[in-house]
C-alpha cells in the first residue's frame, strides 16, 4: 500500500486578519486656528469643535462607527462636493461614485450581526482585502505618478 496524503490547510489570507496599518485609521495631532465666531457657538451650545470635526469625519467616511443618519451623510457628500475637494484630480460624478461604494460597504456592515465567529473572521478578511483593493483603483484611477505609500502622509 502507498503512502497516506497528509492534508495541510492553508489559509492564503491569512494577511488579512487584520488590516494593513497603512489602511487602518489613524490619530492625528493637527493645529487649527479655530474662527472666534464658531468658538463662541460652541461655548454657548457646550459642545467641542473636537467633537464636530470628528463627528464629520466619521460621518463623511460613512464609518460603521458613526451613528450618522443617511440625510446627514448626503448633506455631508454635498457639501464635500460643493466645495470641490479632489477636483479635477477626479469629476463629480466619479468622486460621487466613491461616496455610493462606500456607502454600499455600510450597507453590508449593517448585516453582519449575529454572524458566526469562523464566518466574521472569514468576513473581515474579505473587508480588508476589499479596502485595500478600493484605495488602489482610485488611487490610481487618476494619480499614476504618486506611490501609494503617500497614504501615510494623509
Amino acid at each position: 500500500m502507498g503512502k497516506k496524503k497528509k492534508i495541510v490547510e492553508v489559509d492564503m489570507y491569512h494577511k488579512y486578519a487584520d488590516i494593513d496599518e497603512m489602511y487602518s485609521s489613524k490619530s492625528r495631532e493637527i493645529k487649527l486656528l479655530v474662527p472666534s465666531n464658531l468658538r463662541m457657538l460652541c461655548a454657548i451650545l457646550d459642545v467641542k469643535v473636537e467633537k464636530i470635526l470628528g463627528d464629520f469625519m466619521w460621518m463623511l467616511s460613512y464609518s460603521h462607527h458613526s451613528s450618522a443618519s443617511n440625510e446627514q451623510r448626503k448633506i455631508g457628500m454635498k457639501f464635500f462636493l460643493s466645495s470641490k475637494y479632489g477636483q479635477p484630480l477626479y469629476s463629480k460624478k466619479q468622486i460621487k461614485q466613491m461616496f455610493q461604494e462606500l456607502k454600499a460597504e455600510l450597507k453590508i456592515h449593517e448585516t453582519i450581526d449575529g454572524m458566526d465567529h469562523e464566518h466574521m473572521q472569514l468576513f473581515w478578511k474579505s473587508n480588508h482585502m476589499y479596502t485595500q483593493h478600493w484605495f488602489k483603483r482610485w488611487f490610481e484611477k487618476n494619480r499614476h505618478k504618486a506611490d501609494i505609500t503617500i497614504l501615510n502622509d494623509y
